[in-house]
């Protein structure tokens, strides 16, 4: 019975991490920008990894979760600045809170595959609204999107 009870709490922890692994590789494997936005509640710089889609020089972002705290600093004016390995930039934005959450899905899915269609397993995203992003031009060009 003890070698039974060893085995099943092998299987499912082989199983846990499984999921957990395929999870971490679907949302990091490539095509996340780092947003930075400023807390809304203590003002602190927040880092969150985000996917994108870019499109005539815009990115368009999903809130999946309208409720997570780096959608609540854009609601409450934050800046934002998108960053990675090769790009960064300051962005005006809008936040499209209905009518175009069909558009963004859909944008996701065509972008991520099944790394979308996984994590759509997991979290609700029913909700998610659009944000319209272009890069803020200053006296410097900002760098190029990919």
């Amino acid at each position: 019975m003890h070698k039974v009870l060893v085995n099943v709490a092998l299987v499912l922890g082989f199983g846990l991490t499984l999921l957990i692994a395929t999870t971490y590789i679907a949302l990091e494997s490539g095509g996340v920008f780092i947003a930075e936005t400023k807390g809304f509640d203590n003002q602190a710089v927040r880092k969150t990894h985000i996917w994108f889609v870019e499109h005539e020089n815009r990115v368009f972002l999903e809130a999946g979760n309208p409720n997570n705290p780096w959608v609540k600093d854009l609601e409450a004016g934050s800046t934002l600045i998108l960053r990675s390995a090769d790009h960064e930039a300051t962005y005006r934005y809008v936040l499209h809170r209905q009518g175009r959450h069909r558009e963004i899905r859909q944008l996701m899915r065509q972008k991520y595959g099944w790394r979308d269609w996984w994590v759509s397993l997991w979290f609700d995203t029913t909700q998610s609204y659009l944000i319209e992003a272009e890069p803020v031009v200053t006296d410097r060009q900002p760098m190029k999107l990919r």
